[in-house]
Formats: C-alpha cells, structure tokens, sequence
C-alpha cells in the first residue's frame, strides 16, 4: 500500500541521516550541532570525494575515503569543526510554546566537480532533555518544562489511505485541539509523511517500539 520506487546507482549514496542540536542551558543563544550520515560506495573501487553540508548560514565539507564496497558512518561535530557553532539560532518549539520554525539543510557527495549524491531535508533546533527522579518522569525542551498533552494514534485509519495530505490535517487537527504530543501507539505509523507533519505543526511524537505492549506483544524487557 506504500508508495514503491527504483533507484539505479554505480556510485556512492547517502543514507540514514540526522542533525541533531545541544544549547548551552539555560541560555538558548547559541547552538553546537551534530551531523550524522552513513556514506555507501557501490564501485567496484575505492572512492575519494568530499562530503558537503548547508544549513542556514552553515557551509561545511570534510573529505571521505571508501573501500570498495564500503558503508562509513560520517559525523561531523563542533569540536572537530568549528563552524557548526550557530549563533542566535531559530529554535523549534511544540505547540504553545513557540514557533516549531524548520532550518533547510542538505547533504551532498562530490568528486571530480561533480555531484554524486544530495539529500535536501527539513530540521529543527531543538533540545530534549528528562528526569525521572522519584518515579516522576518530567520532560524540558530546550530548558523550558514541557507539559504533554495529547492521546494514543495507532494506525492513520483502517484502509491505509493515509498520505502525506491526509497526514498533514490530521496532526493540524491535533495543533488546533492545543495537543501537544502524539503517543504512535506501539509504533503503528511509520509514514514519513507523519513525522514531518508533526514537525512542520509543532507536535511532539512519543515513539513506542512495534507491538511492545506487554499484554498483548512482545515484552520490551525480554530480549529473546
């Protein structure tokens, strides 16, 4: 039922990629960020290219050198590279709190002069932090409490007809409601199109693992 695509490549990819933010709390002037992405090379041969990040005034590169056949984890991070140290950042707030404001950034993998691979992404600045001291589990978002109000979502609806349209109204419903947060009840959804709703509106999404309900599914604690 999910959308299908066929992408053909001789060359190199990025995959499974992830910025993520740390402010110096309780000041939210500034922010160090942290760049992730695994880099594949599909050649038959060892490749040496360079691997590019933009996100608002941040230009970055570092060089990148495959094996044949080689999958690396790329992580480009404030003390190693400077330049990852933003100044007075648009932070991404929940719903009430702020604006849930959205950077653009992209990855891309040159060699030669030439593009080989970019992936172009939304992402937010933003910092969650917790405590569960006495039993109570208390959640901040970049230094500010953090109250969570929503319910359980399991599957967009029994036929799967859900996409990205219908996605994007039903998490507006949410925002319009004053939820803030979406239990995706024992990890149904895995739409991307949801995650970026939620992104884009400003909801807080609480990430069950698939089926780990210990009534019904497998038990979390239980590894075999």
């Amino acid at each position: 039922w999910g959308d299908v695509s066929l992408a053909i490549t001789e060359a190199v990819t990025i995959e499974n990629y992830f910025v993520s933010a740390k402010l110096p709390l309780p000041e939210t002037s500034s922010a160090d960020l942290t760049v992730q992405a695994d880099i594949v090379n599909h050649l038959a041969h060892a490749f040496n290219g360079t691997l590019h990040f933009q996100m608002g005034e941040i230009r970055v590169e570092q060089s990148v050198q495959l094996a044949a056949g080689e999958r690396k984890t790329i992580i480009l991070d404030p003390p190693s590279i400077q330049a990852l140290h933003l100044k007075a950042p648009k932070l991404w707030w929940p719903v009430g709190y702020g604006d849930p404001y959205l950077y653009d950034a992209q990855l891309s993998v040159e060699a030669g002069g030439k593009t080989i691979d970019k992936k172009a992404f939304k992402a937010g600045i933003r910092q969650m932090t917790y405590s569960e001291d006495g039993g109570d589990l208390r959640i901040w978002i970049n230094g500010r409490r953090f109250i969570a109000r929503g319910g359980n979502w399991g599957f967009g609806e029994s036929m799967l007809r859900y996409r990205a349209r219908e996605y994007d109204a039903a998490v507006r419903y949410h925002r319009e409601m004053n939820f803030t947060m979406i239990r995706n009840w024992v990890g149904q959804i895995g739409d991307d199109a949801f995650y970026e709703a939620c992104d884009r509106h400003g909801v807080v999404v609480w990430q069950d693992f698939w089926l780990a309900n210990p009534w019904d599914g497998p038990e979390p604690d239980d590894n075999e």
